[in-house]
């Protein structure tokens, strides 16, 4: 006896290993069609709808930068990655690495973060969420007080950053350098990253 659903985890002839999930993710409403700045994790249908697979760079650069701050940070911050920060009643985001209070990032109860309790966060863009990553998240960011953000771009996968910081009356971020080959900056503390060496 066979079932409508005996094929629903299994690829299709010719869709290859990623084929179930690129399947699955066409599911998910395209991002010029969700909701001001909606991530996979706002939607009404996430826990039923598994999100699109990641490329490679965007993962690489998550856990690079990830582990090269964890590296360098002081002691009262902590880098993590894809945890959600609640940016007002009914939005939250999921940045791909956010830099937290430490005190925060000690309780393994936390499925997210307050604004005050995040310095920086950082968005790769990926290819199903340019606009989002360039402009509707880092203007919520800003309007929920974080303080730094940096934006992840690409060129034949090799790795450039957009280092921003809010402006002095908080109605958003001004870019405080762009940087290839080599990340350096002086705050949310003193950073010096070789974007070409990140840990892999």
């Amino acid at each position: 006896m066979t079932s409508v659903l005996d094929d629903w985890l299994q690829p299709r002839p010719g869709g290859g290993a990623g084929g179930v999930s690129d399947r699955l993710s066409r599911l998910r409403p395209p991002a010029d069609e969700r909701r001001d700045g909606e991530d996979d994790a706002d939607h009404p249908d996430a826990g039923l709808v598994p999100t699109g697979p990641q490329t490679r760079f965007r993962e690489r650069m998550t856990y690079g930068l990830r582990t090269a701050l964890n590296a360098q940070v002081p002691g009262d911050l902590v880098a993590v990655s894809r945890m959600d920060v609640l940016l007002g009643p009914d939005r939250r985001a999921r940045p791909d690495v956010s830099l937290v209070d430490d005190l925060a990032a000690s309780d393994d109860r936390r499925t997210c973060y307050l604004p005050e309790e995040v310095r920086l966060v950082i968005e790769v863009v990926g290819p199903d969420s340019p606009a989002p990553d360039r402009d509707v998240r880092p203007r919520h960011y800003a309007a929920a007080g974080i303080p730094h953000f940096w934006r992840v771009e690409s060129t034949d996968c090799r790795p450039f950053v957009y280092s921003f910081a809010l402006d002095a009356d908080g109605a958003g971020y001004q870019v405080t350098g762009v940087h290839h080959t080599r990340l350096a900056v002086d705050a949310p503390f003193p950073i010096a990253i070789d974007l070409e060496r990140l840990p892999r």
